[in-house]
């Protein structure tokens, strides 16, 4: 049941948080396209719309870093008990 919990719990959302970082990437690249230089850039590309993208890159990276939040703090706590566990002297 545990083992079903941790699948569920932390690893979906970790795997679900690659869908929200490819589309970061996505837009960034959008981004640096249109964006990036200015005018020169593109000029047929509004400046509202560089706006809504930058808006929608972070709100995607905020998103994706809460999905994948759980399983790095799994990791972290899981290597802190190991360290624990064996840092004593063995038991008799």
């Amino acid at each position: 049941m545990i083992r079903l919990l941790q699948i569920v719990f932390i690893w979906m959302p970790a795997i679900l948080a690659l869908l929200p970082a490819y589309a970061v990437v996505r837009l960034r690249l959008e981004w640096q396209a249109d964006c990036a230089g200015g005018r020169a850039a593109n000029p047929g590309y509004h400046v509202a719309d560089c706006w809504d993208n930058e808006r929608a890159t972070l709100i995607l990276a905020v998103i994706a870093a809460l999905l994948i939040l759980p399983a790095i703090s799994f990791g972290l706590l899981r290597r802190l008990a190991r360290r624990k566990a064996g840092s004593g002297p063995d038991q008799p």
